[in-house]
């Protein structure tokens, strides 16, 4: 069953043009007329080289920003016009996981806290141990040690930081993870535990994983389906393990050639 659909998906970024007489804002499009599906429980990649693409991308899927052309249906419902107050539920079953560099834990905050503010916004009609036992599934699945929860984000190494921040995205119970860049910033071993961090998940909460990365190995690693773009467009897409086998693509080819 479709959990997401992207069709004729536009999307960009507004900029400032300069003139003699005036300033006005230009809209650059950064990806453009995409499509693809992902299935429940299914794990689909956008490769790109552009991360900047990838996070118009990402944040019109979260519905943070709108795109320029196109529709996004999750779980059948189009985003395009959605209130928020509609789109509430969904946000619920679509969570996200961004790169190191986006500082997705809050700085000021103890993962234990950040934990708990998460817990007061999804379950606050639960016990004190069902959010404990949601938390402990969390970090057990993630592979977190019990002294984590007493650390600032500061005191993590980067793999930890990443892993914290998996764990804090699995409490609201998603259906998703849009997962933006998540190995950026990590070296080739800790990459690698966290591809088999989200692999586990996916296989033990069937959660479907959709992949925004500019690196094709993690997307090689993870995904089934695959759309592989290049200077904002479509130049190959289909089912992963088929399209490294055998590229059709130049650009495809070079990706490859990169990440071996």
């Amino acid at each position: 069953m479709e959990l997401v659909e992207a069709e004729e998906l536009s999307v960009g970024r507004l900029r400032s043009r300069r003139t003699w007489l005036r300033a006005s804002a230009v809209r650059e499009t950064l990806l453009e007329r995409l499509g693809f599906v992902v299935e429940r429980g299914g794990s689909y990649a956008v490769v790109s080289e552009s991360r900047e693409a990838l996070r118009c991308l990402a944040m019109a899927l979260l519905k943070e920003e709108p795109p320029l052309a196109g529709s996004v249906r999750i779980a059948g419902i189009d985003l395009a016009g959605l209130p928020e107050r509609s789109f509430r539920p969904l946000r619920r079953r679509v969570q996200a996981l961004f790169p190191l560099r986006y500082g997705q834990l809050p700085p000021l905050q103890t993962v234990q806290q950040s934990f708990a503010e998460v817990l007061r916004a999804w379950h606050g009609g639960t016990t004190r141990e069902e959010r404990d036992e949601l938390v402990e599934s969390a970090m057990i699945d993630c592979g977190l040690s019990e002294a984590v929860r007493d650390l600032f984000p500061a005191e993590l190494d980067d793999l930890e930081r990443q892993l914290a921040a998996l764990a804090r995205a699995l409490l609201p119970g998603p259906d998703l993870l849009v997962c933006l860049g998540p190995a950026e910033g990590l070296d080739a071993v800790a990459a690698r535990e966290l591809a088999e961090r989200l692999r586990r998940l996916r296989e033990d909460r069937r959660i479907a994983l959709l992949l925004l990365v500019d690196d094709i190995a993690v997307a090689a690693a993870l995904a089934d389906g695959m759309a592989v773009c290049h200077r904002g467009r479509l130049v190959e897409q289909g089912d992963a393990a088929a399209i490294l086998a055998l590229p059709a693509h130049d650009h495809t080819r070079r990706l490859l050639q990169h990440a071996a």
